[in-house]
């Protein structure tokens, strides 16, 4: 079993603060003129050029596998499209995070009744740029994700509950994360004012 790093109490977000570009030093000088090279825009700096609804930091601590993964490769798009999202885009997108929110809020009142062995896993930190308020719901669902992960996975090692009650938890919590991926993916004209998904076809 690995060995357990610093990490948060069940892995909540830390507030960290950020530095604005208008106090970082400036490095400019005279043989920095002329052309510059033109450098590919990384998600940070996608994510960077968005004007914020929100202006804050977390520190997230992560477990699994997929958290990890979608902290790298989906977080900063799914939150610039939260930023730029039309009215009715958010709506679609407030019925989605309820859905998850309830259905991850049940699963971890069921597995917190179950006993379970104590395991030590390692935990991993990634600092993250909070630009919306959907997007703290994101940071929490995806801690959630790794509670209840954790958690089942004690249960199953203590047999107390199935190997199929372990995989509905843990594939069960992921589905949830990434139906709300699928809905940021349509662009803005595909919903209605009242936040339903317009049929293409």
């Amino acid at each position: 079993m690995a060995e357990p790093s610093h990490h948060l109490p069940d892995g909540e977000p830390h507030p960290i603060p950020l530095i604005s570009s208008r106090d970082a030093p400036s490095d400019t000088t005279a043989s920095d003129a002329g052309p510059k090279p033109i450098r590919r825009m990384l998600s940070e700096g996608r994510v960077a050029k968005i004007v914020p609804q929100t202006d804050s930091g977390t520190e997230v601590s992560y477990c699994t596998d997929f958290v990890r993964n979608f902290l790298r490769s989906d977080y900063n798009f799914i939150t610039s499209k939260f930023s730029v999202a039309s009215k009715g885009k958010i709506l679609a997108l407030d019925e989605a995070f309820r859905a998850a929110q309830e259905w991850m809020d049940a699963r971890l009142q069921w597995i917190e009744r179950q006993p379970r062995r104590h395991l030590s896993l390692r935990f991993d930190q990634r600092q993250l740029v909070v630009t919306h308020s959907l997007a703290g719901r994101l940071i929490r669902l995806l801690n959630q994700h790794d509670r209840l992960f954790h958690r089942a996975l004690g249960a199953y090692m203590a047999q107390s509950i199935t190997d199929a009650e372990k995989d509905e938890a843990i594939f069960g919590a992921a589905r949830q994360i990434r139906a709300i991926h699928r809905l940021c993916i349509p662009d803005n004209d595909c919903f209605s004012p009242d936040g339903k998904l317009i049929d293409q076809a």
